[in-house]
């Protein structure tokens, strides 16, 4: 039966090459250089035209079989070069098959044949390869520096020397990172510091390059500067990557003087709702110093935990510390440049003289806020004019702020909320939510503010710590929440009175809000609050 099996097949291919030639095309047998076939596969057989990803994959493949599988002692890097450029239709060539090999060996922590490669590059080269290469071999070191030698930490040393004085005046983040990295990679480590200033381009360095020398501080002990420069690089960047909390307590799991709070006293001092994988991260680093950890819920009327019943912090602002916010914004951020470059000098006046004339008023609405985040309509009317009308019946004194194109958003509508409100729309290129919160400023600390926008970018604007403080819980005490219920009954929930931020009791125990890891697209809750809480008792 196999053998008829086998037969028929035959057949079926002799029938289908004679009679069907648009269909199935015959291919070709690539002849590869006999001493490369032993490393890699062999009798590797390649489409007459392959192009595109297919031709891509295949040179990739290619180069990650040779890595694999090739030892430290015989390697032919010419066949492997001649093999990848045989297939003409990747995205793989002359210029740049040099640094698509590099990275593979880097890809795969092959630093033995990182090392041989650039070896053979200067070989070809008979000199120096070109910045770029040369910068990806550093890269490449960084991710093996502890298998580096002395001789080759100092080869690394010299060569980040001479990039950074060879090319100060034409001085990158990207080129800069690189720099750092190699540097990172020497006993000179804290030189970084000194070329990152020395660069001119402090506010441009990355993510990466600050967190090069933070673990390097990490792990040399350099505690304080470690901290240091992680609050600026949350200053510069506002986030904390995963690494960095992972090396603080793999430190505090071999030093006693070490403590994990520190973390939770970065995200509480920084008010810092972190990623749902960043609290797990932490949640199984303090598990696995036998720290109790629960997922809980914060109740939202009284701020009580279920699982402690311990009550968080509320959120109080007292007239001083008002007044310390109001000044700050009105003058710091609210003329600032960065706020209104979508926004002209006469708009801005124009508002100003609009909001002397009017204020102060009750609440303040972010109507495209309202509009949009909350799905528009709720039966025949439109969600803005149902709030709207609410606010009107309980004779409070209503500012809407949206654009220009709200009016037709509204239709019919509008002419309701013109005759019993107050009304400024903005052009429709302008940020809003600068408007909104001058509005609600200037009226006073009474004031309230309709949004689901937790206005984190203006916060962070403020820059100093204690009004940032200030700001977040003015706004959290102020803020007002949309809530709609079966049967589309609308109920206006009054602010969060508990702090959403990391805080410690009394009693030692520490909450930590987190938000919840969605796909993008996916619904998030309107109110924009943290989606859980961690409860850890240390």
């Amino acid at each position: 039966m196999h053998k008829l099996y086998l037969n028929m097949c035959s057949l079926l291919r002799k029938h289908l090459q004679w009679n069907s030639p648009k269909l199935v095309r015959p291919r070709l047998t690539c002849i590869y250089t006999q001493r490369l076939l032993s490393v890699v596969t062999p009798d590797i057989i390649v489409p007459r035209k392959m192009k595109g990803r297919f031709a891509s994959d295949e040179q990739k493949r290619i180069i990650t079989e040779f890595v694999i599988k090739s030892s430290s002692t015989i390697l032919d890097w010419n066949a492997l070069k001649s093999s990848v450029l045989s297939i003409n239709r990747g995205y793989m060539n002359e210029k740049n098959i040099n640094g698509c090999i590099l990275e593979i060996c880097s890809q795969q922590k092959r630093l033995d044949l990182v090392k041989s490669f650039m070896k053979y590059v200067k070989q070809c080269s008979q000199g120096k390869p070109n910045t770029a290469l040369e910068l990806l071999y550093i890269r490449s070191c960084y991710k093996s520096r502890n298998e580096l030698t002395d001789n080759e930490q100092r080869e690394i040393q010299t060569n980040c020397q001479s990039l950074f004085k060879n090319n100060l005046h034409l001085m990158n983040s990207v080129l800069l990172e690189g720099i750092v990295m190699g540097i990172c990679c020497t006993p000179l480590w804290r030189d970084s510091l000194k070329f990152i200033k020395a660069s001119k381009i402090e506010d441009e360095i990355t993510v990466n390059t600050s967190v090069c020398v933070i673990l390097r501080a990490f792990e040399e002990a350099e505690i304080d500067l470690g901290w240091t420069l992680v609050q600026n690089m949350f200053d510069r960047h506002r986030i904390i990557p995963l690494e960095i909390v992972e090396v603080w307590f793999n430190l505090c799991e071999k030093n006693v003087n070490f403590s994990h709070c520190r973390v939770l006293e970065f995200l509480r001092d920084n008010e810092y709702i972190i990623r749902e994988d960043l609290a797990e991260l932490i949640s199984n680093k303090l598990k696995q110093s036998g720290i109790k950890t629960t997922t809980t819920m914060i109740y939202y009327n009284n701020g009580k935990c279920k699982n402690c019943n311990q009550v968080l912090e509320h959120a109080e602002v007292t007239g001083s510390d008002f007044k310390m916010l109001q000044e700050r914004f009105l003058s710091h951020v609210m003329i600032g440049n960065n706020i209104f470059n979508n926004s002209s000098p006469q708009e801005l006046n124009d508002f100003k003289d609009f909001i002397e004339i009017t204020a102060p008023y009750d609440v303040v609405v972010d109507g495209l806020n309202l509009a949009y985040a909350y799905r528009g309509k709720i039966g025949d009317h439109s969600l803005t004019k149902i709030v709207m009308k609410k606010f009107i019946e309980k004779k409070l004194k209503v500012l809407l702020i949206g654009r220009k194109h709200l009016v037709k958003i509204l239709g019919k509508e509008f002419d309701f909320i013109k005759k019993n409100s107050h009304i400024f729309f903005t052009n429709d290129l302008s940020k809003d939510d600068p408007f909104v919160l001058y509005a609600a400023m200037y009226s006073g600390i009474a004031t309230q503010i309709l949004t689901r926008d937790l206005m984190r970018g203006h916060k962070f604007l403020l820059g100093d710590p204690t009004i940032r403080s200030i700001f977040q819980k003015w706004l959290q005490k102020h803020r007002l929440g949309l809530k709609i219920r079966p049967g589309d009954e609308v109920i206006i929930k009054e602010p969060i009175t508990y702090l959403q931020a990391t805080q410690k009791s009394a009693n030692g125990i520490w909450h930590m809000p987190y938000q919840e890891f969605k796909e993008p697209g996916s619904w998030s809750k309107p109110d924009s609050s943290p989606d859980k809480w961690m409860c850890i008792q240390m």
